[in-house]
């Protein structure tokens, strides 16, 4: 072997796949040429690219974080729970284009295709959970244009080159600011123009500056407003207590019984009900466990109390006689 080639070396390095890479690099020679590839390359993955490379020479068409020039970049606010009206929304306007619409996540990626196909769209989708011949069928559909819209997570949609995308959709924002200059790459290809549409909900307003202090380009707001977005709340909705739980509410103590939780009206309820007998409180000591003992001696004559001469210790192999034994 005289060369070692690593595509999308950012993902590779930095998505668990470094342990095999290490053993692959054992069978390897010494005297070899590694080139890495990547459309972008985080400070963090190239140093780390540096075990594996030798005074490597950099070779950068463009500057790190520069987006294509021909794309135009829009952002929409909106809340998440309406996301998927205003995806229809805006791929009911040109529903002849190839489109790609990008998820976060490979459940978020699945939810998004039966929103589509639901509302009559062609789609398909990949992403890590798909088989590799899965994957080739759904992209050679739509580069054959028998799909309109492909959703893709980050990592399934590396290294798609299909010029005739015209639109890509960032349903969800990326967690890694250098993702979103890779999605939008998927259009506006050879010299083309595209079109790049991002959705940002009140929880994503962070990774949206993120991603404009990157690019160093202010995206252009075409919808919605960022201070009248509603806040998101991650919590999830508690179930309601069942009748019963807790402690003292109102005047009445609750109690558990076999057939559930019911509630027992205390003293001074306002139902008018007798309250239920309480048990007379026991004198301290009056438990028979707390009861004075009677020692007595070997006549049979009650005697002293014997003197404390510390725990006793059972002999190893020792077993008390019982009273039938001892007589």
């Amino acid at each position: 072997a005289k060369f070692l080639v690593l595509d999308e070396a950012d993902q590779m390095l930095d998505l668990g796949f470094i342990i095999p890479l290490k053993k692959i690099a054992k069978h390897l020679p010494k005297e070899r040429q590694t080139m890495l590839f990547s459309a972008t390359m985080p400070k963090e993955i190239a140093e780390l690219s540096t075990a594996y490379l030798h005074n490597p020479v950099r070779v950068e068409v463009n500057p790190s974080g520069r987006t294509a020039d021909k794309v135009t970049q829009h952002i929409h606010f909106v809340a998440q729970k309406d996301k998927a009206a205003k995806l229809k929304e805006l791929l009911a306007r040109d529903p002849a284009d190839l489109s790609m619409v990008f998820s976060r996540t490979k459940h978020g990626a699945e939810k998004i295709l039966k929103v589509l196909l639901d509302a009559g769209h062609k789609a398909e989708s990949i992403h890590g959970n798909k088989s590799q011949s899965q994957r080739d069928r759904a992209i050679k559909a739509f580069r054959d244009g028998v799909v309109s819209v492909l959703v893709a997570t980050d990592v399934a949609a590396r290294g798609i080159d299909i010029p005739g995308v015209t639109h890509v959709y960032n349903y969800d924002l990326p967690d890694v600011p250098e993702n979103y200059v890779h999605r939008i790459g998927r259009t506006a290809r050879a010299g083309a123009t595209g079109i790049a549409d991002a959705f940002c909900s009140s929880d994503e307003t962070h990774l949206l500056k993120a991603i404009e202090r990157l690019t160093g380009v202010a995206l252009k707001v075409v919808s919605g407003e960022k201070h009248a977005l509603p806040r998101e709340d991650k919590r999830p909705e508690r179930a309601p207590r069942p009748s019963g739980f807790g402690g003292h509410r109102d005047g009445v103590k609750n109690v558990r019984r076999q057939d559930g939780f019911v509630a027992q009206p205390q003293d001074g309820d306002a139902t008018g009900e007798p309250a239920r007998a309480k048990r007379p409180s026991r004198p301290q000591g009056a438990h028979p466990a707390n009861a004075p003992r009677a020692h007595f001696s070997k006549d049979g004559k009650p005697a002293g109390k014997p003197a404390f001469k510390g725990p006793r210790r059972k002999k190893p192999g020792f077993k008390a006689a019982s009273p039938t034994q001892a007589a």
